[in-house]
């Protein structure tokens, strides 16, 4: 393997590098056999990627990095029971292009929807734009093929755990009665360990395995989804796809007040939507503002949509509901035709290329960019925020689905100056504790734990569920050959972050 390519596989979205010592291109389940085979016999690590657009630095590892890009068929579509079977290295964009000629659609719909592929998003548990209506991966997960670290292949779907299907599947794989026993063992704490938040990314489902175990099944597709890579490596998907919406209407909202964010968005969930996106002002002052037609005096902008119901009749609620209460910046829009609701979601998806291109030593670094709060703490959390960037000395830019209490927030900084990446750990202190203990959220809402809030994990769930983690992880992987240094790991978030290893101690 030429240095080249191994460079170009030490990194993804994420800050972090890590080089690989060889990278594997698969095409077939034999094919990821045959290097985890090689991998076991010769005690090197594997990282199964896709497109590498894990912005945690989960998709990057030190032995062998798996490229699933070229395994990326469509094995079976079935309209009837709106299902598709596809392979992990498929595009999101192939997918729903080819769903959309039938009508079809997968859900979920993340920011890099052009770029990312199936497998990560189930790694990752992504989700989206649309989550507050859809949710995230998992809920639209029916199946999941898995291969274990020692070469078991597993049929990963709901089991009833009294039946012969349950007693072949554990002796198939006997780790996964082991995993059974574990969580059956802790159910309470583990119940007990549940954050008041619609949706998380922050370590394996013990919540949903729990409840569903107690109902006398074993979702084991759900042990996988959003676990990274650590349990095993997924080699096919089955997908709950829905119906496009007939129709839809977009409304773009500019507040004249960031204070007005919080108190509108808890307004507008009262109609259901099915989108509700916010950029605060910070935000849009990097935008060109002219030419996405974003008005001077704006110092928040909502971007709401709404799929089903009297589509006319809610817009002119909402908009009735926000104007008398809240001062506008310009008169709302309501875009009912496509062509429109595509130029005002340019807008939104104009914010974080704009955010991370800034010109200058200072750049939005994402390593507190992913937390979720409970919805009804979401005006409090952005105050938090905008003030936690002032007391570090900079600005952020606080964005994301706010519906779900989940916000994307950078706040700027240059890692290579002393004085800035101290106040950046500080930053980071301050928001752990704040996240996790005053607001009760938790650091991921949908890019997951990665390298990047993996010492977080511990505090998230406490330390007896977090043993539970850790001896799941164990029971599958005990050799640790499985994504090492991603979710269970108690390095530093900067540990792995380029260059900074050398100025700071480890």
């Amino acid at each position: 393997m030429d240095d080249a390519t191994r460079r170009t596989y030490s990194t993804d979205a994420s800050p972090c590098a890590v080089e690989p010592r060889a990278v594997a291109f698969v095409e077939t389940e034999e094919e990821v056999l045959a290097v985890l085979r090689v991998c076991r016999e010769l005690e090197v690590p594997v990282t199964p990627r896709a497109s590498g657009t894990s912005l945690s630095g989960a998709a990057i590892g030190p032995g062998v990095v798996m490229d699933t890009t070229r395994f990326k068929r469509i094995l079976e579509f079935d309209p009837a029971r709106g299902r598709v079977r596809v392979e992990p290295g498929i595009l999101l964009s192939e997918l729903n292009a080819y769903l959309a000629e039938r009508g079809m659609r997968f859900a979920p719909d993340p920011g890099s929807q052009d770029l990312c592929r199936i497998g990560g998003m189930v790694g990752h548990n992504a989700s989206g734009y649309r989550s507050v209506k859809y949710g995230q991966t998992g809920d639209h997960v029916l199946e999941l093929k898995v291969v274990l670290a020692d070469g078991t292949s597993v049929r990963a779907h709901d089991v009833r755990l009294n039946s012969s299907e349950w007693a072949e599947v554990a002796d198939r794989a006997e780790a996964l009665e082991r995993v059974r026993r574990e969580i059956e063992e802790n159910r309470e704490a583990i119940l007990s360990s549940r954050r008041p938040i619609r949706k998380n990314s922050s370590g394996y489902n013990l919540v949903g395995l729990a409840e569903s175990m107690a109902r006398g099944v074993f979702p084991l597709a759900s042990l996988f989804v959003g676990s990274e890579g650590t349990l095993g490596i997924v080699t096919a998907v089955t997908l709950r796809v829905l119906p496009i919406p007939a129709h839809r209407v977009t409304l773009l909202l500019y507040l004249d007040r960031f204070e007005d964010l919080g108190p509108a968005v808890v307004d507008i969930l009262a109609w259901s939507p099915s989108a509700i996106e916010a950029v605060d002002g910070g935000s849009l002052a990097l935008l060109d503002r002219e030419a996405l037609g974003v008005p001077p005096a704006a110092r928040a902008m909502l971007l709401v949509e709404f799929d089903d119901g009297d589509l006319a009749a809610i817009a002119d609620g909402v908009v009735g509901r926000i104007r008398s209460r809240y001062p506008l910046s310009q008169a709302a829009e309501v875009a009912f035709d496509t062509a429109r609701q595509s130029a005002l979601w340019n807008v939104r998806r104009a914010v974080f290329p704009t955010i991370i291109q800034r010109p200058g030593p200072r750049k939005a670094w994402g390593f507190v960019e992913d937390p979720i709060v409970p919805r009804d703490r979401v005006p409090e959390f952005i105050e938090f925020l905008a003030g936690l960037a002032r007391r570090h000395g900079t600005e952020a830019g606080i964005y994301g689905h706010i519906g779900d209490g989940n916000t994307h927030y950078r706040p700027f900084f240059d890692p290579m100056d002393p004085a800035d990446f101290e106040r950046m750990q500080a930053l980071r202190a301050e928001f752990d504790d704040a996240v996790l203990n005053r607001f009760r959220g938790a650091p991921s809402g949908e890019h997951g734990i990665g390298r990047i809030r993996a010492e977080t994990l511990p505090r998230v769930w406490g330390p007896e569920v977090y043993g539970v983690m850790l001896r799941i992880k164990e029971a599958l992987d005990p050799r640790g050959l499985l994504n090492p240094g991603v979710m269970l790991s108690t390095d530093p978030w900067w540990a792995t972050w380029g260059g900074l290893e050398s100025r700071v101690p480890m």
